[in-house]
């Protein structure tokens, strides 16, 4: 989609600049959201990114919750960095389109706007809970709706790598019901290590290479 708005963000492992792109100044800032901070000044410079969809880039995934959390923390308080830093420069540019002003705002917002939706679900899920016998069959049609969700997404991935049985994809949709919420309680530490301005972080380690990256 960004591809399509012109406004493609290096995220992850794999990015490629090129050299005279850097105009012999150092690309990055100071966010904690360092990939999305450089990749936002070049594109306020009006220069091209590009997301390559075709190239498989390998990258060590986190198997236990508090470090998940804490990075994926890191990464929300980057957020708000470039939100404070760029948002009213994006607005302003000439050299980024209308609709890739919009979703940058959009992802730009993101976290205040799950803060919002989960404090609603937290409220609700309180106000069912106290009244279970009546409003039980919303809670049962509602996990069915995100199951289905879930369900589609570990079917589109089984039919393009063939690595998920029926078990494994079954087992794999609940625990996403489960895996979405641990967003919240990173977005709540972000939100909180930001007020209190602190801006240092352990960066992740990756036990299978034995180093910080």
């Amino acid at each position: 989609m960004r591809n399509r708005l012109g406004n493609a963000a290096a995220s992850g492992n794999g990015q490629f600049i090129r050299v005279s792109a850097v105009n012999g100044y150092y690309p990055w800032g100071n966010a904690l959201l360092e990939d999305f901070e450089f990749s936002t000044r070049f594109l306020l410079q009006a220069k091209a990114t590009h997301y390559a969809s075709e190239i498989v880039v390998y990258q060590e995934a986190l198997a236990q919750v508090r470090p998940f959390i804490r990075q994926r923390a890191r990464w929300t308080q980057g957020g708000l960095d470039c939100l404070v830093g760029y948002w009213p420069k994006i607005l302003l540019s000439k050299a980024i389109g209308t609709k890739a002003k919009m979703e940058m705002t959009f992802y730009l917002l993101l976290p205040f706007i799950s803060l919002a939706t989960g404090l609603a679900n937290l409220l609700v899920l309180v106000f069912v809970s106290w009244f279970i016998q009546l409003y039980w069959p919303i809670v049962v049609s509602l996990l069915f709706i995100n199951s289905c969700f879930n369900f589609c997404i570990l079917s589109i991935y089984e039919h393009e790598t063939r690595r998920l049985g029926i078990i494994k994809k079954l087992f794999f949709m609940t625990i996403m019901l489960g895996y979405n919420y641990l967003f919240y309680f990173a977005i709540v530490l972000a939100c909180y290590k930001k007020i209190r301005r602190q801006t240092k972080w352990v960066k992740t380690t990756h036990v299978g290479v034995g180093e910080k990256a």
